[in-house]
């Protein structure tokens, strides 16, 4: 099985490493080696720039020598667009997964926003890679490392190394089927406002209960049907939800009040009974 393992080659901008965390941190890649000839951890500038991913930095991994980084990997790409006098094969990013052992850590190396990789750094890596760009101008170091990341991720060679994140665009409360509280709700509320020929009928719960068997509706579902029940009744949800409020208030008020009544006359039947003795 293989891994992705991002390498920066003496970064000069914090703020940039923070946005590589970020790009990492989307494509569930955890590995950050970063060439600092004179430091020993991760700047703190960089933390401002990477949400929800400071723990790609606080265990980044800081050395102070090229080979350090890229010396246990089966496989190092340097990602530049700069002409080499170089022996190493050069592919486009587009092409790149293709290419790619099957086993073994592979090495994605991006230089120094100023200058890039050196001549010698690209001469110990595996393949040159480029991103194609027709200006000028490079990438910003974020960039980069974030369209990289995506061309391997369309490709299929993330799916095969680290995985992606199972991904729903709903939550189980959304996606799970109705629950029964939910369904008798909703046949309560036709029960209270349906009128004429389609109020107290027999077929009417049975043909329900025959649709909504079939449907297997979500609560989301379920939910939004509600809703526009509720508004071709003219009752929104809160005005609802009031009246059943008011309904078991006024039923509670009733039975306190037979309650007392009821305590009342047991009072006075006692009083009677002693009076008799």
């Amino acid at each position: 099985m293989r891994k992705f393992r991002v390498v920066l080659v003496e970064p000069e901008h914090p703020h940039n490493v923070g946005f590589v965390a970020r790009a990492m941190h989307c494509y569930a890649l955890p590995e950050l080696y970063i060439v600092y000839p004179k430091r020993d951890k991760v700047l703190d500038k960089s933390y401002h720039t990477a949400a929800n991913s400071h723990d790609i930095l606080d265990n980044a991994k800081v050395v102070h020598k090229f080979e350090d980084a890229i010396g246990d990997c089966s496989c190092a790409v340097a990602y530049s667009r700069r002409i080499f006098a170089s022996s190493i094969k050069h592919t486009m990013v587009q092409n790149l997964s293709d290419m790619l052992p099957e086993d073994g850590t592979i090495a994605l190396v991006f230089g120094r926003e100023s200058c890039g990789l050196a001549l010698e750094e690209v001469n110990a890596c595996t393949y040159q890679c480029e991103i194609p760009v027709p200006g000028l101008m490079s990438l910003n170091l974020g960039q980069a490392v974030s369209i990289s990341l995506y061309e391997l991720c369309r490709s299929g060679a993330l799916a095969n190394g680290e995985g992606r994140a199972k991904r729903t665009t709903r939550g189980v409360a959304e996606t799970g089927p109705a629950t029964i509280q939910q369904i008798d709700g909703f046949k309560k509320f036709l029960d209270r406002y349906l009128t004429g020929q389609y109020h107290d009928q027999a077929w009417r719960d049975s043909f329900l209960n025959t649709l909504l068997q079939r449907l297997h509706p979500t609560r989301n579902e379920l939910s939004a049907l509600f809703g526009l029940l509720r508004n071709l009744a003219g009752k929104p949800a809160r005005l609802e939800h009031a009246a059943e409020k008011a309904a078991k208030a006024e039923k509670a008020a009733k039975q306190a009040a037979q309650n007392a009544e009821g305590k009342v006359l047991q009072k006075s039947s006692v009083k009677n009974s002693q009076k008799s003795e």
